[in-house]
This record gives C-alpha cells, structure tokens and sequence, in this order.
C-alpha cells in the first residue's frame, strides 16, 4: 500500500490515444477492480497499474466497492456524497486522459464510480450485480479480448465477461480491521476456481492464497516509484540528522510505543518526522500523533511524492516501524526502496519481507526489540558519504514500475497466448 501520492502525475508518457490501432495488433480492454478510490490520499498498485497498462491497452478503473464497513463520521459521508456525485454522472469517459479531481487519469485509461450498495451479503448480491454490470458495460461489450484484474476478490461474477481473469492480491485483506472478511473469503474461494493466476505481493500473501487453491500463485514483490526518489537524492553535505517515515498512520499498522521511544531516544541527536495521512474513525491516530509531537516529533501532513522525495533526500534514515500482527506480516513495504533509492539507511520491525530484503542489503537493518530498534537508530543518524549514498540508490534498482509494468504487461499477453478463451468461454452466461 503505500506511499503518500497526493498530486501525482499517472499521466503516461506514452499515450496513444487509440492503442488498439497501433500496427494492427489486437489490444485487449482491461477491466481494474481497485479497493480504492483514484483520489486516495496514496496512490498504491492499482493506481500505477493502471498507468502500466493504459501504456498499450485501453483500461478501465472500478473505483472500490467498499470492503470496509461504513462508519457515521464526517469522512465516510463526504465519501459517499462524491460516490454519488461521480456516478450519476452520464458518461465516465469525460474523465479519460484528463484530471479526476487532484490526480490525473492516464490517456487511454477511464475512471468508472460504480453505484452500489456497501454491503456484500445475500440481501444485496444481485442488486449489485446488475449495477456493477450496468457501469462496465463498455468494458463487457467490447469486442476484443477482454481482461479482468482485479485487486478485490469481491467480482460479482465480473470474470464469467473476461477472457483472462487475474487476482492482483497485495494484502491479507481479511485481516485489516473494518474489512468484510466473510465477503472477502466467499469471494477468493469463487476466484480461486475462475482466476487463471493470482499474484501475492509477499510470501504470506502467496501462502494463503495457494491454501485458497488457487491454480497458479506468482510472487511479485511491491516497488516503489523510484526514479522520482533517485532523482531528488541529496549529496551528503545537504544532509541533516532525521529519521523518516512515510505512509498511513495508522494504530493498526504502527508499533506506537516504538516510535515513543524512539522520539525520546533521538532527542539531542536528531529529528522524527512523520509523513501521511491520519487513520480516521474510531481507530484514528490522533490522540497517538499528539502525544509523539509533545515528545519532539514533527508532523509534515499528506505530501504528495515529489515532496516526500525532495524531504527523504535531505534526511539519513528511513524507518519502518511496524507493529506484527495478522496484517502486517503479509505487507509489502515499498517505503523500503523509496528510501534506498533516496540513499538513506532504513531500519525496520522484523517483517519477512524486509527480512528478505536485508539478506540482500548492507543498508538495510531489522531490529526485534524497542531498544534495539531505538539503538540502531541513533547509531545510524549520522552522516554517510556520497559513495555510501549512491550504492543504497543501485540498491533499489530494479524495484521500480517501470520494469515492473513491462512485466505486468507480459504476464497478461502470455495468460492471453496461453488460454485464449480461458474465463469468456467457461463463465460467460
């Protein structure tokens, strides 16, 4: 999930405004079921995406379904008046290749706002068929290969339409407070007989879905937008002692009594600062990021990533301080190759993701203990040379979408090669 994108330009640089057309070669539609909406605070994997495939294929966004239950709180409800607001509009082309709200849509690409009921039990099931139908019916009607990726197991059927079914699963999402976990189990089981391939952004991930029996799990770790953090690097005489982090504060996600101690360790010796958006509702991270700001620590709000990356270029540390539980130990954090690339040391909680990556890095540092974590830290605030610098940055080469787009497209042109009829044959009613 993650980091902090508000402003970010998706917009693809090369964007031919009828791919399909390009040398005669068959562009298949892509439908992206996404779990967020395009103008999250943090633009994730299904914003870029979406960038990746609106490149060469006419693309689709779903903006989210609501997984998570609604809460009466001021946010939900502007949530849901915009839900409105977009989906009575008449046509959702008007936002193809231009600005929805804050954060561009790619040419070739469109954003869709589906009008359904937030609730994914028996009672609304064919209600939100027909209307999730009935909002991707340029999608359905198109007469080229079609495929569905898909970042929420909840479908509504949506893969019986598709040649080509994908489930692109970056979270246990079951285990994140607020989620509907029955609808997302009921949904992976009825994937996992539909989808050609699932893709798991870590170990656990793949784990659990090959216990779901999917019929083919690719592991494909997140990556981060790298030559945006590369590009604002710092050399070491513009650095300052500061330890960062960058992403949701949230209380779930958060080891908060590390990062107490943390601020009072680093007083006299360096900065905290936190970057993001705030957990709202009855888990939010108010009271949490007062009492942090009391102890030292500086609060920069939702950066968008050029900011992050021109603030991470001046600083020496990038954290990762992870509470371990259910959730957390399935994440993938790309916040890792933010920051190597732009050269700071990173220490982190003991994720096994991270963990991995350590093996890998003498840049990288997993503590298990508050006071090792805390040690470590302080130890490392310090300054590094330019040479230090520049090895974390080639580090993190080869973790950024641009490769990893190139891989995505190829994945869905040998699912296509390989299984030309595979979900609209079998499914389609």
């Amino acid at each position: 999930m993650l980091p902090h994108e508000v402003g970010r330009d998706l917009t693809t640089t090369t964007p031919p405004e009828d791919v399909r057309r390009s040398g005669g070669t068959r562009h298949p539609a892509v439908l992206v079921l996404g779990t967020a909406e395009w103008n999250a605070q943090i633009a994730t994997n299904q914003h870029y995406v979406v960038r990746e495939f609106a490149r060469a294929h006419p693309t689709y966004f779903v903006e989210s379904l609501g997984l998570r239950r609604i809460r009466p709180d001021a946010r939900d409800m502007r949530r849901i008046a915009t839900r409105l607001r977009n989906s009575l509009r008449r046509d959702n082309s008007l936002r193809r290749g231009g600005r929805a709200g804050y954060r561009p849509v790619p040419e070739g690409a469109s954003v869709i706002s589906p009008l359904v009921v937030p609730y994914h039990r028996r009672p609304t099931r064919l209600v939100n068929r027909l209307l999730l139908e009935r909002a991707v019916t340029r999608w359905r009607r198109d007469p080229e290969p079609r495929v569905l990726w898909t970042f929420t197991p909840v479908t509504y059927g949506l893969e019986r339409h598709a040649d080509l079914t994908v489930y692109h699963c970056v979270d246990l999402l079951s285990a994140f407070p607020g989620i509907d976990a029955v609808a997302v189990a009921a949904g992976e089981r009825t994937l996992a007989d539909r989808a050609r391939l699932a893709i798991a952004t870590s170990d656990l991930v793949a784990d659990h879905l090959r216990t779901v029996k999917f019929p083919e799990v690719r592991t494909l770790s997140n990556v981060a937008d790298i030559d945006v953090f590369a590009a604002a690097r710092q050399p070491a005489a513009r650095r300052r002692p500061a330890a960062l982090f960058a992403g949701n504060l949230s209380p779930h996600k958060l080891d908060v009594a590390l990062l107490r101690a943390l601020t009072r360790g680093l007083r006299g010796r360096g900065e905290l600062l936190l970057a993001g958006p705030l957990a709202a509702g009855g888990g939010g991270f108010d009271r949490e990021l007062a009492e942090l700001e009391r102890l030292g620590a500086t609060y920069l709000g939702v950066l968008t990533v050029d900011q992050l990356a021109e603030v991470a270029g001046t600083c020496t540390v990038g954290l990762i301080p992870y509470a371990l539980n259910d959730y957390t130990l399935g994440v993938s954090p790309l916040k890792c190759y933010e920051y190597l690339s732009a050269g700071l040391r990173v220490v982190s909680t003991p994720l096994p993701d991270v963990l991995r990556a350590a093996a890998g890095s003498d840049a990288v540092d997993v503590r298990d203990s508050v006071p090792g974590f805390v040690a470590r830290v302080v130890e490392m605030i310090g300054p590094s040379s330019d040479a230090e610098l520049a090895s974390r940055g080639r580090q993190a080469e080869g973790f950024g979408w641009r490769s990893r787009g190139e891989v995505l497209r190829g994945i869905l042109a040998d699912g296509l090669d390989q299984h030309p009829s595979s979900g609209a044959g079998r499914f389609r009613g």
